[in-house]
């Protein structure tokens, strides 16, 4: 059975590297994006002990106004844009940035924000994450031009809402938005 396996890309000056959370230890970096596409499969197989029977989930990650944005390069990646750019936005209003720059730091000490649509799931998200302990940030449209943010993992508190409860896999983040009924929820793997 062929398996998801995600990647974490980012062009790192004048490289681009990759990492997976499927994958602990494992980096791959290439002098351009086209030789990282092409070193990935192999770096993988290698990795799986010449199994290649996988599928490759790409999530780019980028720097905007001082936090970390990861999009999905999947069928929805406009859609996905146009939460970063709405979170781009946010980050130009002063009150904003100090809110959403305040928000925990990963253990690289990054604050990361995930942009998500509603019918993404818990498992996709977790997918992405090394370590639930490890928190990011999902960035949710709310209505024509706002966000909706929600902290996962971590579990420090601070001016972001924060889930601490236990979702099912399939729960959908539209869900868990409408649900939600304030900081006290916890993501748990």
């Amino acid at each position: 059975m062929t398996r998801a396996i995600t990647v974490i890309v980012r062009r790192d000056g004048e490289s681009w590297s990759a990492w997976s959370p499927h994958c602990p230890g494992l980096a791959v970096a290439e002098p351009t994006a086209a030789e990282l596409r092409g070193a990935l499969p192999e770096a993988l197989t290698w990795y799986f002990d010449g199994d290649s029977d996988f599928e490759i989930l790409v999530h780019l990650e980028q720097e905007l106004r001082g936090v970390v944005v990861r999009i999905a390069q999947d069928a929805f990646v406009w859609e996905r844009q146009l939460v970063a750019e709405r979170l781009g936005a946010a980050l130009g209003v002063q009150e904003q940035a100090e809110r959403l720059r305040a928000a925990p730091s990963n253990s690289a000490g990054e604050v990361v924000y995930v942009c998500t649509l509603p019918s993404d799931s818990i498992s996709w998200l977790t997918a992405q994450l090394d370590d639930v302990a490890d928190p990011v940030v999902v960035a949710l449209p709310a209505a024509e031009s706002t966000l909706w943010t929600l902290q996962f993992g971590g579990g420090r508190r601070t001016g972001v809402g924060t889930a601490d409860v236990d979702y099912s896999p399939d729960t959908t983040l539209g869900e868990v938005m409408t649900t939600f009924t304030g900081p006290g929820l916890r993501l748990s793997a």
